[in-house]
């Protein structure tokens, strides 16, 4: 089974609206448009989304040109918090470093990390010898890739650099984990960096 990871497109911030309700920013949309320019969704036999909206918003213009079956999965939502937080960039580093410890009120990154692997378990039971386009998020993104490196915790600059609409292709039933990571996230057009 091949598998491209995705990060989804730019956002919108919005402070006073949950972050799993944000749409798209201006960039955004630019970025969904480039990535369906991509000649990789005519190898994809099925796109993955989390159940957030954002997600779907990125792939709409491939959608529009691809006949594609499209699965929802809850399992690969963003790290769970609560509404806005003001120091973000503190509470991502925390979360990181002490990955079996919620940072603040939101969701430990071990357990964001095993409801993803299950996840893709499941996607490699049901999909084998398929291509898969799974399109996520930063921290749960970040979380498997540093998982596939063998790190023990992601390192919070690599968070940083990975950019929206981002894609990396992955075996994920290969024996070694090193082996897995078969292309690191690149951008599909200009890199836009994570402030946290």
């Amino acid at each position: 089974m091949r598998l491209f990871l995705i990060t989804h497109a730019h956002t919108q911030i919005q402070p006073a609206q949950a972050a799993t309700q944000w749409t798209l920013s201006a960039i955004g949309q630019a970025q969904a448009e480039r990535l369906a320019t991509l000649p990789l969704w005519h190898t994809v036999d099925q796109i993955v989304l989390s159940s957030e909206p954002k997600t779907r918003l990125t792939v709409e213009a491939v959608l529009a040109q691809h006949n594609l079956p499209v699965r929802v999965d809850a399992r690969f939502d963003e790290l769970q918090r609560p509404g806005w937080i003001e120091d973000y960039a503190t509470q991502v580093q925390r979360a990181f470093a002490e990955p079996t410890q919620a940072a603040g009120e939101g969701e430990p990154a071990a357990t964001a990390l095993a409801r993803f692997q299950a996840g893709i378990a499941d996607l490699c039971d049901q999909c084998a010898g398929r291509t898969l386009a799974l399109v996520g998020h930063g921290l749960t993104l970040s979380l498997y890739r540093a998982h596939l490196l063998g790190q023990m915790h992601v390192h919070f600059g690599d968070w940083q650099q990975l950019s929206f609409a981002a894609i990396a292709l992955v075996d994920p039933v290969a024996p070694q984990l090193l082996q897995q990571l078969l292309q690191d996230f690149r951008p599909v057009a200009s890199q836009i960096a994570r402030t946290g």
